[in-house]
């Protein structure tokens, strides 16, 4: 069986990718709260920028059949750019979120949400 190959990063290319990404930081939406309302059932997700989001919790996978309480429990992830329920261990990017990914591939097939159809309230 032949050798893995090994991947060396030098101490140039990690600074670079980290001067990269600061650059485009200042781009990045973050959230700087998370609430859960359960008389909407509903996760509510409130912007750096003031825009507060909302998604209907079964839509998120890990948090459909969950209990409201469990739920209720959300942590903020890397300053802002995840959600993170600590009771199921489950994590949410807020970038995902944003774009329609409320899961894995084999969840969003699930969901059967195609461009032409609604997303339940």
């Amino acid at each position: 069986m032949p050798e893995p190959a090994k991947i060396v990063t030098t101490d140039a290319e990690i600074d670079a990718a980290i001067r990269q990404a600061n650059a485009f930081a200042k781009y990045d939406q973050r959230a700087v709260r998370s609430t859960y309302s359960e008389r909407t059932d509903r996760i509510l997700v409130r912007m750096a920028n003031g825009v507060t989001h909302s998604f209907p919790r079964k839509l998120l996978q890990g948090l459909a059949e969950a209990p409201a309480s469990a739920v209720a429990k959300i942590e903020l992830l890397g300053n802002g750019t995840g959600l993170y329920w600590p009771e199921l261990d489950v994590a949410h990017s807020v970038s995902g979120l944003q774009g329609g990914v409320y899961g894995s591939s084999k969840w969003m097939n699930q969901l059967h949400l195609g461009s032409s159809q609604r997303i339940p309230a």
